[in-house]
């Protein structure tokens, strides 16, 4: 609502004075007498005042004092204001008595045409009494004119707020294509749509934001024309100014574009734009506070009712929380002056800002100012409040959303680089292909994940298909499979992987085709090896392949983009034309802003940012990981003895240096290293071994070991004991090197080496192993790396261990540490394979190997085996030379049962016939159990392939090889195979008493998982013999089993399963009732396939009961599921159920329309049994409309498909084909089949109908 209270400051400019009214609504306006205004401030005064709100973008090393002396003038400033507006026993300060008396405390208004009179810091005005007191108003507000048209003021509630943003950084010139990013000397504009879209995120309301790149004048114009009167802000950020007072947006090549604020203003208020919020960019020139307030007061000026203006970039300490107040208070109906009032107060209440000059108070908070030209008052956006009586709601896990697939940032996040990201923003725009190159440390990462987090949000209109993070990191088995899994399944859900590798490959590069997304390649330079003359992560047969992917996803009509990261200014292995550019240090700005952060963390004093500060800033060129390493002795040392140290060790380095490492950070490191004491400079090389972190408990077991102390010439071990067991029955160290190595990890963190993940796990920067590495190599004598990598892979085969039986208890707790310590368990894998020590090859495999299987990551599981196999032999001739043998049947066995689960049932057989021929030649190896299994992965490759009678024998022979042993698990398997093979075959009453002995076993040992399958089974045979009672009763006992456990997820196939039996004895009510509590489930897991099966069997239900147009309706939800799937044959099934309700209900046409869709459905997914089927439907709707040589048409292209295909349903062909013929008569039926089919008609069509079920 509008304030019913004004105090008024009057601008008499004719006369050099000002006068203060008070005016209440429905009252006269009382006047107090105008006083003299003889407060005019130089030109270099005011500048001086307008520098110091861009010193925490512009800082000056060494300028505490002087910023410390502009706050005392602002503060005398600001009292001057106060005794001249409101001296003592004047009216005018009775009248502010008056205001600060009332309950409701009412607005102050400025009121003048003149710019340099709005400018002035009014809200610096303060009492000794009073102090501040602007904090205590609803609002200040600044207008042209003493009463300003009353606009909009009726209360009024919408569903969401709608945000139009504009997001201006604007860079001189074209992109480049080679050479620096950016020059050292850039700054860029925008900095606040991070933070608001953070900001409307936290709202409790519904919140949209839309954000046109590039940033333009007409892209803002195009938007409000499509949509006018519909958004409620129009948010500019990272206005600049030029000395014209223009303002500074982008062109369509994210060049400047000079706008003028009464053409923006036209511009919004021509699209019904009420309110608008500029907040500035950081200026290449000083702007003065006058210029701002005629830009303002401009656009006001042009029709929009109220503008809101932040003159000077708020710091990112306060950044987020000012945007959230600021929308807060906009979306409960408040006036711009009150949410610009709220930003005052939150910066009043947490003053201190990290800069230079230390965590200091900071005067921004009398920046905000509002201008308006008319009254108005936003509408109250709809606010979510849930039922406090309702019950309550157990929600399950969400998946993760978008930029939880990508990496969290570092310990300092991304400090700066906006103009970095608005380059590569132009240049990707510019170019389908971008390499950024850059020695170790300069940030590539954190700045590529800025710019994924920017593309997610704030500017998802540029990449709506997604931004896809891919790591190709040393240790890791990354290739184009992980490239392929991590973006179908991103965008597609986990059932992506149940496609074959080929085809996955060619279902992404559809997507991206047809779907602008970006892709962002980090540590490319490990792809062919780095240094030169490495081994890579990719064979050279392999590097085309990745190549030839990365060409066809960038070269599609929609403008997919690749940003590649790399150590290497280019990549030969790139066959496609790209732009090769380099990250530099940080600019002047930002290496203040780092070293700001920096010295905050490590408590650096303030008085120690002094000239020599600036010059070791200045030698360290503003490269962010040698900032991070060598600002923090600062504290202790003055900087010009840690520059000088730094010269030094940079003199004494070889010419030309390392590869892709930048000489400063070498020498930082050496630095920061001689300085740790002397037991952490024998101990912390060792993590040279770990790759990216290292854990607590890990460290703490090896360091404790003999082998450790003796190779490493000192133990580390002390410390009380503890428990080899956390209280949750994790590992753990036994505790006498714990408190060693907690305190080496945290001093290695204070020194820049490592950053925490949490209390006991450490990320190491990539740059560091290979510092390390050098300083191991140069202490160990003679074998000793050997051993600590001997002694590093026993520790982590026993972790690997362990991490099996976390799987199996907790399988979200157990995936995530696998994944976390994925690059440790691969490089220990690595050095197995290199000492031979195949056992803990194994151990160390399975949980990795167990949580690719999960994720159904099979192609990358292949390609880690078949590297394995590589070493160990291909052949079980080489795997015995080599000793592996074990190991080989290991990797061949599990692949092959992989093959089966996902139907690749020839490369199954493949494995499966060298693994018989090896153990049907060992001693006893027809009655091995080994060989029992390899039986029985044969039987379940015949029963996939419908080979029912081959599955029986080969599950027998296998059963009789175990049955009487003790490895009741798997006789308890068998059975239940040859249960499903009678179940396939028909044999129900066979196939009840193999579940039975199957059930029977489970009980007994017992395994409550496994009685769940065998009472489903149960109930299934049960329901195919028609014993309804007797089913319900197997599946009614599988269900108390799983509520019993909580297990939602197969309780929902046990519903729709009792739903099937009610269904078939037509207990229609019942069978809904089963098939909604199982759609319920789906939909509150988020099971969209099953929610599809669901819907189908709706619509059949209502179909079986007579109410077609309910069928229509659930099968019409569930092909609309399909199709956004992408699922072709999906649409097709229901698209034929849908034919078959209308062909029921006699609809014909209808009828014909949906079978002609489900058989393009068909063809299209190459479905040829579902195509024929589909045929003989669409000849008896034309054989039921009297068209019978149409009919004939489609019977006959139905013959021609299952003589091809041995389709089994040719008795019902012949019959329908006989049927024709009699009606055509037999003359004119072969006539037809010799013109349309270039042969003569089939003689044996006469068959037993008998036969057709």
């Amino acid at each position: 609502m509008t304030a019913a209270l004004q105090l008024e400051i009057h601008d008499l400019p004719d006369t050099g004075e000002i006068m203060v009214s008070l005016a209440e609504s429905g009252e006269a306006r009382r006047n107090a007498a105008s006083v003299g205004f003889a407060l005019a401030l130089a030109d270099e005064e005011r500048a001086t005042l307008d520098r110091y709100h861009s010193e925490h973008v512009k800082p000056t090393v060494g300028a505490s004092a002087r910023v410390e002396a502009v706050e005392g003038v602002m503060r005398n400033l600001g009292r001057l204001l106060f005794e001249t507006a409101f001296p003592t026993g004047s009216r005018a300060r009775g009248f502010l008595d008056e205001v600060m008396e009332r309950e409701d405390r009412g607005e102050l208004v400025i009121i003048s045409g003149r710019p340099e009179f709005l400018s002035l810091p009014w809200e610096l005005m303060n009492d000794p009494q009073l102090g501040y007191f602007i904090n205590g108003l609803t609002g200040v507000a600044r207008q042209a004119s003493v009463d300003v048209p009353a606009g909009e003021t009726a209360e009024r509630v919408d569903e969401a707020l709608h945000v139009l943003m504009l997001s201006a950084s604007p860079l001189d010139g074209t992109p480049p294509h080679n050479g620096p990013l950016v020059d050292r000397n850039t700054i860029a504009g925008g900095r606040l749509a991070t933070a608001t879209v953070a900001a409307l995120e936290g709202l409790n309301t519904e919140a949209s934001l839309d954000n046109p790149r590039p940033a333009t004048l007409e892209a803002l114009q195009g938007l409000l024309e499509r949509s006018p009167n519909h958004y409620h802000i129009a948010h500019i950020d990272g206005v600049t100014l030029d000395a014209a007072g223009n303002m500074q947006l982008e062109d369509a090549n994210g060049g400047a574009s000079a706008v003028s604020p009464r053409r923006l203003g036209e511009t919004l208020a021509g699209g019904g734009m009420n309110v608008v919020l500029l907040t500035s960019g950081a200026q290449n020139e000083d702007i003065s506070m006058a210029s701002w307030s005629a830009a303002a007061m401009e656009i006001a000026g042009a029709g929009v009712a109220q503008v809101a203006a932040l003159p000077a970039p708020l710091h990112p300490d306060a950044a987020e929380g000012s945007m959230r107040a600021f929308y807060t208070r906009l979306a409960q109906g408040n006036t711009v002056a009150t949410a610009v009032s709220s930003i005052r107060r939150g910066l009043m209440d947490t003053p201190e800002r990290v800069s230079v000059y230390g965590k200091r108070v900071w005067w921004d908070w009398q920046l905000p100012a509002v201008y308006q030209s008319r009254e108005f008052v936003p509408p109250v956006i709809a606010q979510h409040q849930p039922d406090p009586l309702a019950p309550p709601v157990i929600h399950p896990e969400e998946a993760p959303t978008d930029d939880l697939q990508i990496p969290v940032q570092g310990q300092h996040g991304l400090i700066g680089r906006q103009a970095e990201m608005r380059q590569l923003e132009r240049v990707l725009q510019a170019n389908s292909v971008v390499l950024l190159s850059g020695d170790t440390g300069t940030g590539k990462t954190e700045l590529a994940l800025g710019l994924c987090r920017w593309f997610l949000k704030p500017a998802r209109v540029a990449y709506p298909g997604g931004v896809f993070y891919t790591a190709f990191e040393a240790s890791q088995p990354a290739g184009i499979e992980r490239v392929v899994h991590e973006i179908g399944t991103a965008v597609a859900g986990l059932d992506f992987a149940d496609m074959r590798a080929e085809q996955q490959r060619r279902w992404v590069l559809a997507y991206l085709q047809q779907n602008p997304s970006l892709l962002v390649w980090d540590n490319v330079e490990n792809v062919a090896g780095f240094p030169d003359g490495n081994a890579g992560l990719l064979s050279d047969e392999e590097l085309p392949g990745l190549a030839a992917f990365l060409g066809e996803a960038t070269t599609g009509p929609v403008g997919t983009a690749a940003l590649l990261l790399s150590r290497r200014g280019a990549e030969d292995w790139l066959k496609m034309p790209y732009a090769s550019l380099t990250l530099e240090g940080l600019t002047e700005t930002d290496r203040l802003a780092l070293a700001a952060t920096l010295m905050d963390s490590a408590e650096v004093p303030a008085t120690r940012a002094g000239a020599d500060f600036g010059e070791l800033l200045d030698m360290l060129g503003g490269h962010p990981l040698a900032m991070q390493i060598a600002i923090p002795p600062v504290k202790d040392v003055p900087a010009t003895v840690v520059s000088a140290e730094l010269q030094r060790l940079m003199d004494q380095q070889p010419d030309g240096g390392e590869a892709g490492r930048s000489p400063v950070l070498t020498a930082t490191m050496e630095y920061s290293f001689s300085r740790m004491s002397r037991r952490n400079r024998t101990h912390l090389p060792f993590m040279a071994l770990f790759q990216r972190r290292v854990m607590l408990d890990v460290l703490s077991h090896i360091t404790e070991e003999r082998t450790y102390s003796q190779v490493m010439g000192e133990d580390l071990a002390s410390g009380a004991t503890r428990s080899l067991l956390t209280p949750d029955g994790g590992l753990q160290s036994s505790g006498r090197s714990y408190a060693s190595c907690r305190t080496l990890l945290r001093q290695a963190q204070a020194a820049g080496f490592l950053e925490p993940i949490s209390p006991s796990v450490y990320q190491i920067n990539p740059a560091m192993p290979w510092f390390l590495g050098r300083k191991l190599g140069g202490q160990v004598a003679g074998n000793g790396i050997q051993a600590l990598e001997q002694e590093f892979v026993r520790v982590y085969a026993d972790t690997a261990d362990y991490f099996m039986e976390s799987l199996y208890e907790n399988q979200d707790t157990g995936t995530t540490a696998v994944l976390a310590e994925e690059g440790n368990l691969t490089q220990a894998l690595g050095l197995a394979l290199e000492y031979r020590q195949w056992d803990n090859a194994q151990l160390l495999i399975q949980p990795l190997a167990q949580v690719y299987r999960m994720q159904k990551r099979f192609p990358e599981l292949r390609r880690l085996r078949g590297q394995l196999l590589d070493v160990i032999g291909r052949t079980s001739a080489e795997a015995e030379t080599n000793g592996a043998v074990e190991f080989w049947q290991y990797l061949l066995g599990t692949d092959a049962m992989e093959s089966v689960e996902i139907m690749d049932l020839d490369r199954a057989e493949g494995f499966n016939e060298q693994l018989l021929a090896y153990l049907l030649e060992q001693p006893g190896g027809d009655t091995d159990e080994r060989t029992a299994a390899v039986y029985h992965q044969n039987g379940l490759i015949a029963s996939r392939r419908g080979q029912y009678d081959a599955a029986s024998e080969w599950l027998e022979r296998g059963l009789e090889i175990i049955d009487g042993g003790e490895d009741q698990e798997s006789i308890a398997d068998a059975c239940f195979a040859i249960g499903q093979v009678r179940h396939h075959q028909r044999q129900y009453s066979a196939a009840k008493e193999w579940y039975m002995r199957s059930l029977d076993i489970h009980q007994r040992l017992p395994d409550y998982e496994e009685m769940v399958n065998d009472y489903r089974a149960l109930g299934s045979a049960c329901h195919m013999r028609f014993e309804y009672d007797e089913a319900r009763s197997w599946y009614h006992r599988a269900r108390e089993v799983v509520e019993e456990n909580r297990d939602e997820e197969t309780a929902i196939y046990i519903f729709h399963a009792l739903g099937t039996v009610d269904h078939s004895e037509y207990l229609f009510e019942e069978a809904q009732s089963w098939y909604q509590q199982a759609l319920g489930l789906c939909d509150r897991m988020g099971m969209t396939e099953q929610m599809i099966v669901e819907f189908h069997h709706l619509g059949t239900l209502a179909q079986a009961r007579g109410i077609p147009d309910e069928a229509e309706e659930w099968l019409t939800i569930a092909m609309e599921y399909r199709e956004r799937m992408g699922d072709v044959r999906g649409v097709g099934i229901e698209a034929r159920q849908l034919g078959v309700v209308f062909h029921e209900a006699g609809d014909l046409d209808k009828a014909y329309q949906w079978y002609d869709q489900a058989r393009e459905a068909f063809e299209n997914s190459r479905d040829v049994l579902r195509a024929a089927r589909t045929y003989g439907q669409l000849g008896i709707v034309e054989e039921e409309r009297g068209n019978l040589p149409d009919a004939l048409e489609w019977v006959a292209r139905t013959y021609q498909l299952v003589n091809q295909y041995q389709l089994p349903m040719l008795v019902q062909v012949k019959a329908h084909l006989a049927r024709l013929r009699d009606a055509m008569g037999e003359d004119t039926f072969r006539q037809w089949w010799r013109d349309n089919t270039g042969a003569e008609a089939p003689e044996d069509l006469d068959v037993d109908a008998s036969e057709i079920l």
